[in-house]
């Protein structure tokens, strides 16, 4: 069940979370924005069945197929809204790439703050929106855009056969493209922002994406990507990986989002054929 590293780390991930919870102890661990469970939720589940874990997400079709999916007595998935609201406490809160989806991003963190037991604390992994997955993104968006993309997709199935499985359509069933694309020095303003206080960081991988993907094959490229991002600067990784406590008092303001930012929105729901903003809290 555990997963096998790949260029997005996601065994390197399970591995930080999991040394986060050995060292907790939590009672109650709520993953929000958990999809189809089966890259995260669940494996955290199986590894530690003394802990409770509630699996939550906004995508009807990821939870029916998380329920399909999964029967550990210590692990439910519910709906947000209307099977979940912030009314319960937990002693970790898991957010794994969802704050890139969220549009108000300064509310949420201050929601899953105010889920938290005393002593509690977030998990939350999120994309360097200036690293290499997301410049790789842009560039899928370019070409998708032009018509270009569809033609490259039908050349590689030619050259290689059936194309590989992409990593969205295990994590998530849904179309929820990214809305915020964060430097470092952004994000972790918006964490002080919030009032939450960084414990620990880590980067995940290097390398991952569109492009990158058919680069690194094989365990030990695999293994490289993800060992030479905890000595690379976090302004050039792929994603980040943090431990958050509630610390000093929530100021006051709001998140604005940068012309960047703004316009990487703009394209990726011109990309998907969206027209209004997903709902999340």
């Amino acid at each position: 069940m555990f997963p096998t590293e790949d260029s997005y780390g996601l065994a390197k991930r399970v591995e930080f979370l999991s040394a986060e919870l050995e060292r907790r102890k939590p009672q109650r661990v709520l993953d929000y924005g958990c999809g189809t469970g089966d890259n995260l939720t669940t494996v955290l589940a199986a590894r530690f069945p003394q802990i409770q874990f509630v699996g939550v997400d906004s995508d009807a079709a990821s939870i029916a197929y998380a329920r399909r999916s999964c029967g550990l007595r210590n692990l439910e998935f519910r709906l947000y809204p209307g099977e979940f609201a912030f009314e319960e406490d937990f002693d970790v809160i898991v957010a794994s790439e969802v704050l890139e989806h969220v549009d108000e991003p300064d509310k949420f963190l201050t929601t899953l703050r105010g889920s938290l037991t005393p002593g509690g604390a977030l998990l939350i992994t999120v994309p360097n929106g200036y690293g290499p997955y997301e410049l790789g993104s842009l560039a899928a968006t370019f070409l998708q855009l032009t018509g270009l993309y569809a033609l490259l997709l039908k050349l590689k199935q030619l050259l290689s056969g059936a194309p590989k499985q992409n990593l969205a359509q295990v994590d998530t069933l849904a179309v929820s493209p990214h809305v915020n694309f964060f430097s470092f020095g952004e994000l972790h303003r918006l964490f002080v922002s919030r009032g939450l206080e960084m414990v620990s960081y880590r980067s995940r991988t290097f390398l991952c994406g569109f492009g990158f993907d058919q680069l690194l094959r094989g365990t030990v490229a695999l293994r490289w990507n993800a060992r030479i991002a905890d000595r690379l600067p976090p302004q050039i990784v792929s994603d980040w990986m943090f431990v958050l406590v509630p610390g000093q008092t929530p100021v006051e303001g709001r998140y604005r989002r940068g012309l960047y930012a703004r316009l990487r929105r703009w394209l990726n729901y011109r990309r998907y054929g969206l027209h209004e903003q997903p709902t999340k809290p």
